[in-house]
């Protein structure tokens, strides 16, 4: 059926394709389902959407990635018609079922996952059942190797290392700090990070506060030839495009796979040419992983990094509590600005982390002998020479440090001091709860918003004593976050 293209100007991360109601009962397809559209010898499948009275019968409007693909304009012809399902969508049934996948069954889903060929719905159909059923030594392999495959590899010269935490402790942005101090002493660390999956916030969001962190890779080659190092969104980068669709599914699920977790770091290490990789496994009550659990993952990235040839070491670190006193975009770069300018207030956590993760890195990549890294990442970190670094890689990506006066100007605009009812030594404070609590407020959208924590684990508190402060660009928001504080109760 040949349609006349309408442009409505809209992006949607993937082909969508609008018909008018009329037009998709002839073709006999319905929302969600795939069409094939076509001009002169290209084609791009893209999942169908469906109006009453915005498209003509003979019209088809289409989002700007059919545009771009098919090099298209208003008025245009394009050929539409009925798409097959992949195949790949049996094999995702297959892995429902509980049957293990063969690497090229894995590799067909994978593919079609980074050619937009997949509905979301069949996307969060392979997440939960890999989360459900989990998956074997071969498939997690096949799963590794297959997004790396789909995606771009980088180089660079030198030692160059990298860390990746397997996130779901509130807070904890060591990452800031740890880069500034290796790229100082001269290791190459082209970090990329994702976005928030079950935290408050991720690396991305909160740079992206007070920096640009989206680039292509001829411009991270570029900042990391300028500074030696990196802090930017692996989203637009290509590197392992499959991942980037999981992990956006994975945070409208609120899950996060064991296989694809180990895959997602992985392959976006082997793909940004690290040699050496340093994973820090936080586990605890209200972690993503026991401390049992967080053992047997340890082999597990350990057993697969020695298989892709990482260099890789694993650190089971403590994650009964937040690491350092904001949680949101503004208030962790707050904490990580006072740690690199070693501001009296700083959180003394964060800072202790931040030496010893460095530290470890030192070791794992020969830059200083066993039981030394860590006094010179401390010597670094005290000179003011990470301080320095961190500036140079911050206007690299086209941005600036901010004094700490000009954040607490951008907090939000609503907060609400949240009080002991009694005198009590802290015995709890729940991650997953503070995290819940920060995205109600408006974290990480709202860069203002989220938590600060005055107090952690032992302390003493008086009744009357500020627990928290609740912060929102939104008053309703607000209110939303302490009527879940008080539901919650995150600090006991």
């Amino acid at each position: 059926m040949q349609l006349k293209v309408k442009i409505l100007k809209f992006m949607a991360g993937r082909p969508i394709a609008v018909l008018n109601q009329s037009t998709a009962n002839h073709i006999n397809v319905h929302v969600g389902e795939r069409i094939n559209l076509s001009k002169y010898a290209d084609s791009i499948v893209s999942i169908v959407d469906v109006s009453k009275d915005l498209i003509g019968n003979d019209e088809v409007a289409v989002s700007q990635e059919i545009i771009e693909s098919l090099n298209v304009r208003e008025n245009d012809e394009v050929e539409v018609s009925l798409a097959q399902k992949p195949q790949s969508t049996f094999f995702i049934k297959k892995k429902m079922d509980g049957e293990s996948l063969k690497k090229d069954e894995i590799h067909s889903i994978i593919k079609d996952i980074v050619d937009n060929a997949l509905t979301e719905a069949e996307l969060a159909y392979f997440v939960a059942a890999v989360y459900k059923n989990k998956m074997n030594n071969a498939e997690t392999e096949a799963l590794i190797s297959s997004m790396v495959s789909v995606g771009k590899r980088l180089s660079f010269d030198g030692l160059v290392v990298d860390k990746h935490s397997i996130g779901g402790i509130a807070a904890n942005r060591t990452t800031p700090i740890v880069v500034s101090i290796c790229a100082a002493a001269g290791l190459v660390m082209p970090k990329t990070s994702s976005r928030a999956i079950t935290s408050a916030a991720g690396t991305a969001d909160v740079l992206e506060s007070i920096c640009k962190v989206e680039f292509n890779s001829e411009e991270l080659k570029t900042i990391v030839k300028k500074t030696g190092a990196c802090m930017v969104w692996n989203g637009i980068l290509g590197l392992s495009p499959a991942d980037d669709k999981l992990i956006q599914t994975e945070r409208v699920l609120a899950l996060d796979p064991e296989a694809q977790l180990i895959a997602s770091v992985l392959s976006k290490k082997i793909a940004v040419g690290s040699k050496y990789v340093l994973i820090d496994i936080p586990y605890g009550s209200s972690a993503k992983v026991s401390k049992k659990n967080s053992a047997e993952l340890k082999k597990k990235f350990e057993f697969f990094g020695k298989r892709f040839g990482l260099n890789i070491r694993c650190v089971l670190t403590d994650g009964e509590q937040p690491i350092g006193n904001g949680i949101g975009p503004l208030l962790e770069i707050r904490d990580v600005i006072k740690v690199l300018k070693q501001e009296q207030d700083m959180p003394r956590d964060l800072e202790r982390k931040g030496i010893f993760l460095a530290g470890q890195i030192f070791e794992l990549c020969g830059k200083t002998k066993k039981g030394k890294g860590e006094h010179l990442a401390m010597e670094i970190l005290k000179s003011g020479k990470a301080n320095h670094k961190f500036h140079e890689i911050m206007e690299a990506q086209h941005g600036k440090v901010p004094n700490i006066e000009d954040i607490e100007h951008k907090l939000g605009r609503s907060k609400k001091n949240i009080l002991a009812d009694r005198n009590m030594k802290i015995r709890e404070i729940n991650n997953k709860k503070l995290n819940a609590i920060a995205s109600v407020a408006g974290s990480p959208m709202d860069k203002g918003s989220g938590i600060y924590l005055y107090h952690h684990l032992g302390d003493k508190v008086k009744k009357g004593d500020k627990l928290v402060t609740l912060y929102s660009d939104s008053k309703t928001r607000l209110e939303n976050a302490l009527e879940l504080f008080e539901k919650l109760e995150p600090i006991n």
